[in-house]
């Protein structure tokens, strides 16, 4: 049996990797992982924004129909929610 100290004494030799197609798709889905996680998190915001917004509109409208029923007579009551509802409308 002989024994070959050759192979062991040898220095290595680096391995210089190449960018194979594989490697730039992994890449890019990563990347667009990313992209697509901070679009999901602004949109979300975004919407939570929007609904708080609503809610605080739907609120001062409701609060100005009450102030409504405070008048005196029916036709006023009436054209007091009227505009409210107009106002509402308009409001973007």
């Amino acid at each position: 049996m002989a024994f070959d100290i050759g192979a062991v004494a040898a220095p290595a030799v680096p391995q210089v990797r190449t960018r194979t197609w594989r490697s730039t798709v992994v890449g890019a889905a990563i990347g667009f992982g990313i992209v697509l996680a901070f679009a999901m998190k602004w949109l979300m915001n975004y919407q939570i924004d929007s609904a708080q917004e609503r809610h605080e509109q739907q609120k001062a409208m409701r609060a100005a129909a009450v102030r409504c029923y405070d008048l005196a007579s029916n036709a006023a009551i009436n054209a007091c929610l009227k505009d409210v509802e107009a106002k509402g409308h308009q409001a973007p």
